[in-house]
């Protein structure tokens, strides 16, 4: 009888471990390109976004970035599909088609991603090259004319522009 309840458990343990694993290999996106360029073109937001920017999570059709009327030393930025800026980080441009943040630097400035080069929809107002690299960790990350795009956990609410010029490295991203 004993032997039986042995059994059984491991069978319970190796089916349990078998769907574990079924569900990791379908959570992992498909092998892309490394750099990867999308033409502009014009489209309006039909749906809601479901989630935050930034989390790799599926947009739709929706816009994936726009064009901000700043004020000041800042006349007009780029913005994620929720309004939040987009920053450049200049140690990137040492490495073209990869990002120089990551560990710590990339809590604090999220790169901003989608979850396939599909979600990549922008409006013919910005005429310079959308396109994503992939990260270390496989996501893509979304690239205005190569450089890799951020977001940063201190702006609030869309139009905060706090991380222009932090450190002499971050920048908001200008079209």
């Amino acid at each position: 009888m004993r032997t039986s309840t042995i059994v059984w458990i491991v069978v319970i343990v190796l089916i349990l471990l078998g769907g574990w694993y079924l569900w990791m290999q379908s959570s992992v996106p498909a092998p892309l390109t490394t750099v990867t360029t999308v033409a502009s073109s014009t489209a309006a937001a039909t749906t809601t976004p479901q989630a935050p920017a930034g989390d790799g999570t599926g947009v739709a059709q929706n816009l994936i970035l726009g064009i901000n009327a700043g004020s000041g030393k800042i006349p007009t930025y780029l913005s994620a599909y929720n309004g939040m800026t987009v920053y450049t980080y200049s140690p990137d441009q040492k490495t073209p088609g990869k990002s120089s943040c990551t560990g710590a630097c990339a809590s604090t400035w999220p790169p901003y991603t989608v979850s396939a080069v599909s979600d990549i929809n922008v409006p013919a107002s910005i005429t310079g090259k959308v396109g994503t690299i992939t990260r270390a960790d496989g996501s893509l990350q979304v690239t205005y004319n190569g450089a890799p795009l951020y977001l940063y956990i201190k702006d609030t609410k869309s139009g905060d522009t706090t991380g222009q010029g932090v450190g002499g490295v971050w920048y908001v991203a200008q079209p």
